[in-house]
This record gives structure tokens, C-alpha cells and sequence, in this order.
């Protein structure tokens, strides 16, 4: 082809690819783009975080019944031909092994060491660190998860079957699971949540190998 014609090199450099000015034109559209695109998220994400606060502020005890009830009742029988039983409980903590729900920070399926209880700070925790039978190295600090703010304490109660009639003990230190589990979380005078008792059964078989 001739390009010696300067009419027919205009045209040629015209359908073979954008020039500088237009190079630069795209680059600060897109750049502007960008820009609004990650405002836009920021501004999402931050509406997203206001309202699950507000949500967990607005239905704290439900979404704290509905963790409390999927931790204990996935509860771990223990292990056989241990001496560690299952569930060891005062009238005021409860400490099992179980496998943490996701978004409790553990890894999905992973068991847990877990400990219920009610700090100085007025606040009902869950403690917990990686279950192992045994630890070669010193125990690592547990982690701690908030489940509600503003609790005066936490009552635990264990169902005693036998020997008949049964009755609620204040404190469970037998190998095997409890029938039942109820905790009452004890707000403070003039609050004016309502918080029912909690009744779980907790897992009591071990699965078929």
C-alpha cells in the first residue's frame, strides 16, 4: 500500500489505534469512575455496619438466645477412655468443647474450648481457644466474643433425672452431658429488655463410627 500520500496516512493513523489525547481522555474517565465506584462502597459499607449495630443493639438477646442455643446444643459428648468430662458448669459459668458457628472467628467445623460467663465489666462473653486432647505448648490467652452488653450476671441450672424425682442442680461435674442446660440472663433493675429462660438439651450420643 502507498503511504506516501499525506491524505491517505491521516487515514490510516486515524483507523490504527487512538491517539495520545484520546488515551488521556479514557484515563481520567476511568480514574473518575474508579473514584466514584469506591465511594459508592465506602459510603455502603459504612450504612452496612451502622445497621447491623443498631441491629444487634435493637435484638441482642434474640441473636444471644439463638448463639447460646446452637453452642450448647452442639455441645461435644467428650472423648471416651478420658477423664475430661463433656460439660463441667457452676451456677454462674459454663465451660464445654464445641465447634464454633462461622463468624465466630474460628475456623468452620473447628472444635473450641468454650467458656460462658459474666465479666467485671458487666458483659456476658464467650471464651475460647483451639481444642486439642493435649497441649505441648503453654496454653495460649482465649479469645473473647461479646454476646450482650449490660448483664448482671448469668444463672445456670442442670437437670438431674435420677434418681426420681428429678431435680435442677447449680453445678454439673459428671462425665456425661446433662439432659438439659437453662440459663437465665439477670439484667439489671429497670432494664427493659426481657430476657425468658433459656432451655437447651444439649447432644448426649456419640455419632455412629
Amino acid at each position: 500500500m502507498n503511504l506516501r500520500c499525506p491524505a491517505m496516512r491521516h487515514r490510516f493513523a486515524n483507523h490504527a489505534g487512538f491517539t495520545l489525547l484520546e488515551l488521556l481522555v479514557t484515563l481520567v474517565v476511568l480514574g473518575l469512575l474508579a473514584v466514584m465506584l469506591t465511594q459508592g462502597v465506602q459510603v455502603g459499607l459504612h450504612a452496612w455496619a451502622l445497621e447491623g449495630r443498631m441491629g444487634l443493639h435493637a435484638s441482642g438477646l434474640e441473636s444471644t438466645d439463638r448463639a447460646l442455643r446452637q453452642l450448647i446444643g452442639s455441645a461435644s459428648p467428650g472423648e471416651i477412655g478420658t477423664r475430661d468430662g463433656a460439660l463441667t458448669g457452676t451456677a454462674h459459668t459454663l465451660s464445654f468443647v464445641a465447634a464454633l458457628p462461622e463468624g465466630f472467628g474460628a475456623v468452620a467445623t473447628h472444635e473450641a474450648d468454650v467458656t460462658l460467663l459474666v465479666t467485671a465489666g458487666h458483659r456476658l462473653e464467650l471464651l475460647w481457644r483451639p481444642h486439642y486432647r493435649r497441649w505441648v505448648v503453654p496454653l495460649p490467652p482465649p479469645s473473647a466474643i461479646t454476646l450482650l452488653d449490660d448483664v448482671q450476671r448469668l444463672e445456670l441450672r442442670f437437670w438431674q433425672p435420677a434418681p426420681q424425682p428429678g431435680h435442677w442442680l447449680s453445678a454439673w461435674t459428671a462425665h456425661e452431658l446433662p439432659p438439659l442446660v437453662r440459663l437465665r440472663i439477670v439484667l439489671p433493675p429497670g432494664d427493659a429488655r426481657h430476657s425468658p429462660d433459656i432451655v437447651i438439651a444439649p447432644m448426649r450420643e456419640l455419632s455412629s463410627p
